[in-house]
């Protein structure tokens, strides 16, 4: 018997292309549990997105541990996969309490409960303190911050939660939950260097303000742990995981250069023999700092270009141009580390021509990989309340980043979607690439990965891009 069951509930048949062949830990749910659990709470996870566990297994698995309570986790894209669950849920077990959380409903919070009967309850925010609250003060009522629910027939928000100020307090995530960690679990073939691999976080926030973006559960304002404390999560991981490598998932890796800095020194002191790629903003040109993290093990950062077209980037509200974005990658390349980079396209100002400036960036660029997605405004962005202020869509069962769900006024699906097929087989095709891809077929580890990621490749190229 546990308290709480914590779900990543499965992936749409729709959406496998996205993963590119990748397993990644489900973070949020990885603190969450620990956090309870720190506070002699029990708690289990069910990992079905990454795993492919059917609804049968849930239940099967909640007539087991019989939980008081069971948490689901969903991005707007995952909304109706985690809405299914928990009607499937309610049908077979009534008085376990259902409870939602993750970036959608902290976008649309009365909104979610509203549509969604067969969610008792949301978290709005960060959901440690308020999940821990939930389940000690056993009752659903106006006096916890954080969450939303139906009272007497009313839709009921209450006060926003702070946001957890020290991230030292936090416990160590619990990756002892998933199954069959860290060998499981692992990015794309290209995203990766060394195995055992796992994921960290350790800030939280982004103060700036990109219009697409729906950074709502973190907020603005940056947190990040100290270094000590960093340090230390990583000897643990490398200690009781034999982790040899780890991707930071924040989401400005590389914004504080003295705390970077500070990383540097003490991993070089300590005894860490791990390698590590990040996240970061293109609009940093040292050469210096990139030598000094290849140094210290950094082999790629993934950056969000967005565009090659200065119309869009401030249009996104990047507050960047397009030669820095130039002068930084090439720093990076003469570090010798790679860089990936994110591409958005088909927002409201985009036309041939914009497309085109994007094209000669994602190929003459020196970079390792790209990923490309189309526009989509997701609830809590800048992008949503503009577009769709008026009409407010209620249907996310096709929001996808990977389908086209707006067509700016200049172009139609077909530019979009051919687009998208001729810069990724450019890409893709290109000999030397081919090469590195026949080369890692000799990797036992990588193999199966390459070959899945290869048939996600395949659906992306030559795929149907509108929904059905």
């Amino acid at each position: 018997m546990v308290d709480i069951l914590l779900i990543n509930p499965p992936i749409a048949l729709s959406q496998w292309e996205s993963k590119l062949g990748s397993k990644l830990s489900p973070m949020g749910l990885l603190s969450l549990a620990s956090y309870v659990r720190e506070k002699n709470i029990s708690v289990k996870i069910i990992d079905a997105y990454n795993t492919g566990v059917d609804v049968g297994t849930v239940l099967g698995q909640i007539k087991v541990d019989s939980p008081a309570y069971v948490g689901i986790t969903a991005t707007t894209n995952m909304i109706y996969s985690a809405a299914q669950m928990a009607k499937e849920i309610k049908k077979s077990f009534p008085d376990i309490i259902t409870i939602i959380g993750g970036s959608h409903v902290t976008a649309l919070p009365e909104d979610t409960i509203e549509q969604f009967p067969h969610f008792d309850v949301g978290i709005y925010g960060e959901g440690e303190k308020t999940l821990f609250d939930l389940i000690v003060r056993d009752k659903i009522d106006e006096n916890i911050d954080g969450i939303v629910f139906r009272n007497n027939g009313k839709i009921t928000k209450t006060a926003v939660r702070d946001y957890i100020k020290n991230l030292d307090d936090l416990p160590f995530p619990a990756y002892d939950l998933l199954p069959d960690f860290p060998g499981f679990y692992r990015p794309s073939p290209n995203n990766y260097s060394r195995l055992p691999i796992a994921p960290v976080i350790s800030s939280r926030g982004c103060p700036y303000s990109c219009s697409f973006c729906a950074q709502s559960v973190f907020g603005r304002h940056l947190r990040a742990c100290s270094i000590d404390y960093l340090i230390s999560l990583l000897e643990y991981m490398q200690n009781r995981y034999g982790i040899k490598e780890v991707c930071f998932f924040d989401d400005i890796f590389l914004l504080n250069k003295k705390k970077l800095y500070e990383f540097i020194e003490k991993k070089e002191k300590s005894n860490l023999d791990i390698s590590w790629s990040c996240e970061g903003r293109a609009d940093r040109n040292e050469e210096r700092l990139f030598r000094d993290m290849r140094k210290a093990g950094c082999w790629q950062i993934s950056f969000g270009l967005e565009s090659g077209s200065q119309k869009i980037l401030d249009y996104f509200n990047k507050k960047m141009s397009v030669d820095k974005i130039w002068q930084t990658l090439n720093s990076v390349n003469k570090a010798n580390i790679k860089s990936r980079a994110y591409f958005i396209i088909g927002s409201p100002p985009e036309t041939v021509q914009t497309l085109e400036d994007t094209r000669k960036l994602a190929l003459k660029a020196p970079l390792n990989e790209i990923l490309i997605s189309f526009f989509t405004p997701l609830p809590g962005s800048v992008a949503y309340n503009d577009i769709f202020a008026s009409t407010k869509i209620k249907d996310f069962s096709k929001i996808d980043t990977f389908l086209i769900n707006y067509i700016p006024p200049n172009l139609n699906e077909e530019i979009l979607a051919g687009f998208m097929n001729r810069v990724y087989k450019s890409f893709y095709l290109h000999p030397k690439r081919l090469i590195r891809y026949f080369f890692m077929l000799f990797n036992y580890h990588k193999t199966i990965h390459l070959i899945n990621a290869l048939l996600a490749f395949i659906k992306l190229t030559f795929g149907k891009r509108l929904p059905e």
